[in-house]
């Protein structure tokens, strides 16, 4: 593959990015929420607590980065830290229910949105996006 090739699938994955990153994607009240923070209160929500390190780890994010979320998190009363009492240099990070209330109400305005995106696609058209994703994914990994 040449360099120009390289350079239009880096620019479309840059602009992608952005598009799902930017306001255009989350309305209201939920524009304080990347996909980051959905990331992170999902994976407390499936793990039910975890530490800084753990959620770095599983979702291949900087450390410093995880902080600075979970802190913003913490000052709405999404999540909360304590410390560990087996372990006190260990602070674990817990979803609280308006955590999970929020969540709820993300992901349902999310579908609806990408449905409002997608209305004007054929099967066809998002079955090769799909098949584009994984392709991505792949090499990805």
């Amino acid at each position: 593959m040449n360099d120009d090739k390289i350079y239009e699938l880096v620019e479309e994955i840059n602009s992608i990015s952005k598009l799902i990153n930017s306001k255009k994607g989350i309305g209201g009240k939920h524009r304080k929420f990347t996909i980051t923070t959905l990331m992170i209160m999902n994976q407390l929500r499936i793990g039910n607590v975890k530490t800084l390190t753990e959620l770095s780890e599983t979702l291949g994010i900087p450390n410093s980065t995880v902080s600075v979320v979970v802190d913003k998190l913490v000052k709405l009363g999404i999540v909360r830290r304590e410390r560990d009492e087996k372990d006190r240099r260990k602070v674990l990070i817990y979803i609280e229910d308006e955590g999970l209330q929020q969540e709820k109400q993300i992901i349902k305005y999310r579908i609806e949105y990408f449905k409002d995106l997608f209305k004007d696609a054929s099967d066809e058209e998002i079955d090769c996006i799909l098949k584009g994703l994984k392709v991505l994914e792949k090499f990805m990994n």
